[in-house]
């Protein structure tokens, strides 16, 4: 056993890679704000600053009268997205055969409404087209998920067809 053995680099496994047509659209809806501000549906938790962020790097949720810059803002975004929605995201069925527009308006729904919709209570229609990659139901099925009758159903509408544009779009 003379031979020098060199010990493997243990590589980790590539980073996933957020599609920026999610990212740009959730910029869209969200709008970025550098001042901590209650729930735009409840008027009261959770607290949120910057491009819709509701926890800070650390987990620790936002407490009115937190401050950021706009680079802090941008940071922790692309920190959620790659940290807290995409793991939850690559879980659905045929994530990996959907096209980045796919996946794009999927975590725009999913930074809206939570990163582990998917077989969550509530959210059994998305769901079920999902899993059954009935692909072309999939914009009627964001919509549904719009708050009606609430005084936020107005802009989540929007963004619901929004989504589902995108998730169409060749």
């Amino acid at each position: 056993m003379g031979k020098n053995l060199r010990r493997k680099k243990v590589e980790s496994a590539p980073q996933s890679k957020i599609p920026q047509c999610g990212a740009d659209l959730i910029k869209e809806f969200e709008g970025c704000h550098l001042n901590a501000y209650p729930d735009p549906l409840t008027g009261g938790l959770p607290i949120t600053i910057g491009w819709g962020s509701t926890r800070d790097f650390n987990g620790q949720y936002f407490k009115l009268g937190r401050k950021i810059t706009q680079e802090y803002a941008d940071k922790l975004l692309m920190f959620d997205l790659e940290q807290r929605f995409l793991p939850s995201l690559q879980k659905i069925p045929y994530w990996d055969k959907m096209n980045e527009r796919q996946q794009g308006a999927l975590l725009s729904f999913a930074y809206n409404l939570g990163a582990r919709f998917y077989n969550s209570s509530g959210f059994n229609t998305i769901s079920r087209v999902l899993r059954n990659k009935e692909w072309d139901k999939v914009p009627d099925a964001l919509y549904l998920y719009r708050n009606p009758g609430t005084k936020v159903e107005k802009g989540l509408a929007r963004r619901r067809t929004a989504e589902g544009k995108l998730w169409s779009f060749k």
